[in-house]
């Protein structure tokens, strides 16, 4: 049996080959470069998930993780290699599990997938055991696939043809006309509902590299009790994943059909010689649709809570004047994160998935910051003054929100549930502005992430409502 490994990371470490190596992961810089570029290929984006420096002075190289979570495969001589990446704020956490249990929420609320709480607390004390994200996955999707077939499979209407001696559905008179005419059968076509279609191959494909990969006994005992319901149902064949459309009598499969990507498409085959995809995620992705979610069901009828508001050019005339020099300013429109709108005024809000407590190499000392770089508060000023001459308003306070965890992250930035006017400040010109956390410790306890829903404590919810609409009122202190 192949030795199997796994080197855990938290976002924006910055790791020598040479601790890597220590850790399990034994590749030169030329495989690790590659298995960098191999991963942001598939998930960077305008964000990479890896980067491999080299530092000239101690003649090493470094991996570095950047904003996104999950997993992905190195393939060694020796065995296979699970390299995973989990969310920064809980790197101090005694207990790893509170990650896996902040992560699924977010999962379960960002792609609806319908966990109950209880749910996601044993699938949390199972990774307890694995220590592994890609088992995680196998679960769920063994999960998730055992609760969408308790209404049984999909069926959908296919054609077949045959030879019968009974008229049924359409005769097929160009092949008639090619039979000797002692044929006493007809070629027919006609339609019925078939279990093999391209969303059940697919589903079958996924749930069998599932089971085979599976180290969980629970995975392949459950999986192996959903494979029987597939009998009949052919292998993927090129093509199905295009095929697949989802309706009223298939909607219950689309979850697990995301699921059903990765593990088919990204564990089971594809890659290259040394490394597997798995799945990648941005976090800064996951967080702002978070703080959205909350401030919408907080708010709930007392605020309009709109998410990526697109405001006008910060040059006027922008398009005129590009077309004048035959140039472009090479940005669009300004978007802020969430625009918060209510009888009495304005405000906005900027999410910041960041960590405030900086290192200075100059000085060879650690900084609390209240905002990463000055370049946050020059955008919220920007997008306070932008949406003020839009709204019509004449000042619009702004807060900006960055992830906290009680004594460990963030800490020292007030907690965005227990907020108060006095914890604002102003900008030069009267204009006020806030820093606040968002206390990720609430999250499984005032808070609960449902199917596309988060589920506020009737406390926290009040807190948080009135101290956003004294906000966005003016002239409040």
């Amino acid at each position: 049996m192949r030795d199997f490994r796994i080197v855990t990371l938290y976002e924006f470490a910055n790791k020598p080959l040479t601790e890597l190596k220590s850790l399990g992961l034994q590749v030169d810089e030329r495989e690790i470069i590659k298995f960098a570029e191999g991963i942001n290929a598939l998930y960077g984006g305008d964000s990479p998930v890896f980067t491999v420096t080299y530092d000239p002075r101690r003649d090493k190289y470094y991996l570095r993780t950047h904003g996104s979570v999950g997993f992905a495969y190195y393939l060694s001589d020796e065995g296979v290699v699970l390299v995973q990446v989990l969310p920064k704020p809980f790197r101090y956490e005694r207990e790893d599990g509170h990650s896996l249990l902040f992560l699924l929420q977010l999962f379960n609320m960002y792609y609806q997938m319908g966990l109950e709480p209880s749910e996601i607390k044993d699938i949390v004390f199972e990774y307890s055991r694995q220590k592994a994200l890609d088992e995680i996955f196998r679960y769920l999707y063994v999960l998730l696939l055992s609760r969408a077939l308790s209404r049984g499979l999909y069926y959908e209407y296919g054609e077949l043809e045959e030879s019968s001696q009974t008229v049924r559905g359409r005769i097929l008179l160009g092949e008639l006309a090619r039979r000797p005419p002692w044929k006493a059968d007809l070629p027919i076509r006609y339609s019925v509902l078939l279990e093999d279609n391209p969303l059940n191959r697919v589903l079958k494909g996924a749930l069998e590299v599932a089971v085979k990969s599976a180290r969980l006994s629970e995975t392949r005992k459950v999986g192996g009790v959903l494979l029987d319901l597939f009998g009949d149902v052919d292998d993927p064949r090129p093509g199905d994943f295009g095929k697949v459309s989802f309706n009223h009598l298939n909607e219950r499969f689309r979850t697990v059909f995301r699921l059903a990507r990765v593990m088919y498409s990204e564990l089971g085959t594809g890659g290259s010689r040394r490394f597997l995809p798995g799945v990648f995620i941005r976090m800064d992705e996951l967080f702002e649709t978070l703080v959205y979610k909350t401030l919408k069901t907080a708010l709930g009828h007392d605020a309009e809570v709109r998410f990526q508001v697109q405001l006008p050019h910060v040059i006027k005339n922008a398009n005129e004047i590009e077309a004048r020099f035959g140039a472009f300013f090479m940005m669009g429109n300004p978007l802020p994160d969430i625009v918060v709108s209510t009888g009495n005024g304005t405000c906005v809000v900027e999410v910041k998935y960041r960590n405030l407590y900086v290192y200075h190499k100059a000085e060879n000392r650690l900084y609390r910051k209240l905002v990463r770089n000055s370049n946050e508060l020059y955008q919220a000023y920007t997008y306070s003054r932008l949406v003020s001459e839009y709204r019509g308003s004449e000042k619009v306070p702004v807060i900006l929100i960055y992830p906290r965890l009680e004594g460990i992250y963030n800490h020292w930035i007030p907690d965005l549930f227990s907020a108060r006017m006095e914890d604002t400040f102003e900008f030069f010109d009267g204009t006020r502005v806030g820093v606040f956390g968002y206390e990720l410790s609430v999250i499984g306890e005032e808070i609960l992430l449902r199917r596309n829903s988060v589920v506020i404590n009737e406390d926290t919810a009040e807190n948080l409502r009135s101290f956003i609409l004294a906000l966005c009122s003016p002239g409040e202190v």
